[in-house]
């Protein structure tokens, strides 16, 4: 039989019964002391601060500062050598050496957050002063340039990063297992200088950095344009990567060296930053007559650009640009050109043509050499078809045109490959005081850039596996 609706409920100390568990409607008392524990617990938590504030494990405090820092670096204890000058800046010459002698073998971290001096970050042991480990990096010892830069960093603390990528994961095994480095771009910037343009494809990154004993420096890993936690989860490098990249035996003089040599499969990589924003696509547009269609089969054009440093005439060196395109495009390259002559001539240039040989049995190219008032030869260009299907495009300045060099593939292997001497880019001025005086020394360098595995077919290539190699004689 139903109850009445008019029984009296029987008394609770839980207005809202059918929401309670039955064992706490059983044990009230029981209830109430959980709920005091539980509510003593928060106000502990709230009153100390940590309540809100995130906690990093040791993997976490690394994804963190990967993912706040314009560059992270990481590096040995070796006790054989002297203490780096930022520990004995942070910790004073006696407690910076008593430190790096006992901590021999061990990783510590250079983080250059995105303002300030860098921050010195080592894995926090009994011996770390409680005033330099955060409960929110509770395995990291944090030694700030000064008070006014750590409070700073902890008042603008974010809250906890979101799960890493499979990218990130492999960078921070890598800044965690072995001397490697990490940056965005800005942190690319701060180094590159100038040159900054050409890395647009390599604009975040992470690579371990290893010297072997012929003092070459070897470094691999992933780049791309876009930051490291939006990679997708089956990008992987390419296993034909290894088998691409070969050691130096360092047999080539200096003086026959090209001072760089840069072919990839398209010109994006060194133009795209510069042609893909909008603004200087257009003034390039007004200034020279280049079209956005010339521009868009320009950076997808596979390339060959050569630099020689030079001793005598007006300029330090000068450049060879080969270029591929399909015979279908001619009308437009020629259009294209036909305007930047009339532009180059109304800056006062003066055309002068020339037969040369194209390099092929073909024909013989004709060869538009551009002169100043002074009859200095500039630079020219010709256009030549090494085969029925292709138009090849040779561009040069700052010197004559080589005819012997041999054409560009017009599907040459994806991805770029970079051969350099350093010390002749340095001498040229391309590598600023910004980059570090151990690189500007160096001798033969090498940068190879694939694409990496598991894009959707039809996704642009925007992940690459970066290998290179750097002479530090």
């Amino acid at each position: 039989m139903a109850r009445s609706s008019s029984q009296t409920a029987p008394f609770s100390p839980w207005p809202l019964t059918p929401s309670v568990p039955r064992c706490f409607r059983d044990h009230p008392i029981t209830a109430a002391l959980i709920i005091l524990l539980i509510g003593w617990s928060a106000a502990s938590l709230l009153i100390s601060g940590r309540w809100l504030a995130p906690r990093f494990s040791n993997q976490g405090s690394l994804l963190f500062f990967v993912r706040q820092s314009r560059l992270i670096q990481s590096f040995d204890v070796d006790s054989a050598q002297a203490p780096p000058d930022v520990w004995l800046k942070r910790f004073g010459s006696r407690a910076a050496a008593q430190r790096w002698h006992s901590s021999d073998g061990q990783r510590w971290w250079m983080v250059w957050l995105q303002d300030g001096a860098p921050l010195l970050v080592l894995p926090s042991t009994e011996a770390s002063e409680p005033s330099r480990v955060s409960s929110s990096f509770p395995d990291v010892e944090l030694l700030f340039a000064d008070e006014l830069h750590r409070k700073s960093f902890f008042s603008s603390l974010p809250s906890r990063p979101s799960t890493p990528s499979s990218v990130e994961n492999e960078c921070i095994d890598r800044l965690s297992q072995s001397t490697a480095v990490a940056w965005n771009p800005s942190g690319l910037s701060s180094i590159a200088g100038p040159l900054a343009f050409a890395f647009h494809s390599a604009s975040y990154g992470c690579l371990t950095l290893t010297l072997d004993d012929r003092r070459m420096l070897m470094f691999d890993g992933a780049v791309s344009s876009r930051p490291l936690s939006s990679a997708p989860r089956s990008v992987r490098r390419s296993p034909e990567t290894e088998s691409a990249f070969k050691r130096f035996v360092d047999s080539s003089p200096t003086k026959n060296r090209l001072a760089l040599h840069w072919q990839g499969a398209s010109t994006k990589p060194l133009f795209g930053s510069l042609l893909q924003r909008r603004l200087i696509g257009d003034e390039i547009e007004k200034t020279y007559g280049l079209t956005p269609k010339f521009q868009a089969q320009w950076l997808g054009a596979p390339m060959d650009l050569q630099v020689r440093s030079r001793n005598d005439g007006p300029f330090k060196a000068s450049i060879q640009l080969s270029l591929a395109f399909p015979a279908g495009q001619a009308e437009t390259l020629n259009k294209g050109l036909a305007s930047l002559s009339s532009s180059l001539e109304q800056r006062g240039l003066r055309p002068q043509l020339s037969q040369s040989k194209a390099g092929t049995n073909r024909d013989q190219s004709r060869v538009l050499i551009w002169k100043d008032s002074q009859q200095n030869s500039l630079g020219s260009w010709s256009l030549v078809s090494p085969t029925p299907n292709q138009i090849s495009l040779r561009l040069s300045l700052g010197g004559p045109s080589d005819p012997v060099l041999p054409p560009v593939t017009l599907k040459p292997d994806s991805g770029l490959r970079v051969r350099f001497d350093a010390q002749q880019l340095a001498g040229l001025g391309w590598l600023k005081s910004t980059w570090p005086t151990l690189v500007k020394e160096a001798g033969q360098g090498e940068i190879l850039l694939d694409p990496m595995m598991g894009f959707r077919s039809g996704e642009a290539e925007t992940w690459y596996w970066l290998k290179g190699q750097l002479s530090l004689r």
